[in-house]
């Protein structure tokens, strides 16, 4: 398979779409989105800034078509490399900094690329903060504190991405989009996705199980305890 040829056909496809400027392929700009806060370094392809919504799921399918893989980057605050790639890296410009408060601020509806302290000044005159308090909540984003799951050294796991989420917009691998947040969203996407689902519900049962039965996690990962020697 000639890859050269598959990712210039995949640029062609997405400059159809996306403005030339924001698909970056010069050499210096591609080493500069190479490293995130870890010491990896993978040097991408082609680097994506995408302004909306529309223009994700486009990516997301155009790479779908070449079966081409893709990683999204926030802030890139983090020391683990997932926000590097050797392939397509999608990042957001600022057009994703939307915040709405909600229910006297019970609530607070934000687009991926608020940064998470912004996030808490928007609470702050209604005396409440986002609960995940990560070490670099001054610079990483929400779309990343969100993917990661953060926590932090205060609010530890009652607290952390997953259990203060109330809904969230969700774009798949084959560009289907589903809002956790809108009860039709959510019957269309069971009545689309029954494979998907299932498959969701035997993972979260397999999960249940495991966690409910540390004594065989230890057993089937290898790990020696009295218990799994005798």
């Amino acid at each position: 398979m000639n890859h050269t040829r598959d990712y210039d056909l995949l640029k062609q496809q997405l400059a159809t779409r996306i403005d030339s400027q924001r698909i970056i392929t010069g050499e210096a700009e591609r080493l500069a989105y190479g490293t995130d806060a870890s010491f990896y370094r993978l040097i991408p392809q082609i680097v994506l800034r995408l302004k909306d919504l529309d223009e994700v799921i486009f990516a997301i399918q155009c790479c779908r078509e070449y079966s081409i893989p893709f990683t999204f980057r926030a802030a890139g605050t983090s020391l683990s490399g997932q926000a590097v790639s050797d392939s397509v890296l999608i990042a957001l410009t600022d057009d994703w900094r939307g915040h709405t408060i909600l229910d006297e601020g019970a609530k607070i509806r934000l687009q991926p690329g608020v940064i998470g302290a912004d996030a808490n000044k928007y609470l702050l005159p209604f005396q409440r903060k986002i609960g995940p308090d990560p070490a670099s909540i001054n610079t990483c984003k929400i779309g990343g504190i969100a993917a990661n799951n953060a926590s932090g050294m205060c609010c530890g796991t009652p607290q952390n991405s997953y259990k203060t989420v109330d809904s969230m917009k969700i774009v798949l691998s084959d560009g289907t989009l589903v809002d956790t947040g809108d009860k039709a969203s959510i019957e269309r996407f069971k009545a689309n996705k029954p494979e998907f689902i299932g498959g969701l519900k035997h993972l979260a049962e397999t999960t249940k199980l495991t966690v409910s039965s540390p004594r065989k996690l230890l057993i089937n990962t290898g790990l020696k305890t009295p218990q799994a020697t005798r």
